[in-house]
């Protein structure tokens, strides 16, 4: 009994081993004709992040980049501007001799608050922005290191135009 028990456990064991040699045999089939596709694709990862070295270079500085202030402007804390309108929430520079600065109007806006002129104008992502407004203007972004902002005034279909033609270039769009 015990002899047919362990031819029993012995069949399955080779039957196994059998199938994982196919199997690793068609994998390393596999994994030698695939190889140059792999080769070319590490090939070109590496060209891009050469080129997105720039863009990467800034990202890098704008993670650093300092948060300042709120800069309330000159009717700060008075009501006579109110604070929840946007337009009277910015900065102006305080003018006339009615108007006094004052601890709740907050903090003045001085030159140790700037950033660096590496960062200045760059967005988000890392790229420079640049005004778009028709085809033309695209022929003077540079793809690397420029990104395209259409224009609030450019219509729907214009604008659809203005896409596709950046999207052949290779160019970002940011809006």
């Amino acid at each position: 009994m015990s002899d047919t028990k362990k031819n029993n456990t012995v069949k399955p064991v080779e039957k196994v081993a059998k199938k994982r040699s196919q199997i690793t045999s068609k994998a390393q089939a596999i994994g030698k004709a695939l190889a140059p596709i792999k080769a070319a694709k590490r090939i070109a990862v590496k060209k891009d992040l050469k080129k997105d070295s720039i863009v990467a270079k800034l990202k890098k500085l704008l993670a650093k980049k300092r948060k300042h202030p709120v800069f309330r402007g000159r009717f700060g804390v008075r009501s006579i501007r109110s604070k929840s309108v946007e337009k009277f929430n910015k900065w102006r520079v305080p003018r006339g001799i009615d108007i006094k600065w004052e601890k709740g109007d907050g903090t003045r806006v001085t030159i140790g608050y700037g950033n660096p002129k590496e960062i200045r104008g760059v967005h988000p992502s890392g790229y420079r922005e640049v005004l778009v407004g028709n085809i033309n203007d695209l022929k003077k972004i540079n793809k690397e290191s420029h990104a395209a902002r259409i224009r609030s005034t450019v219509g729907k279909k214009k604008r659809i135009i203005i896409k596709a033609e950046a999207e052949k270039k290779g160019i970002k769009v940011l809006n």
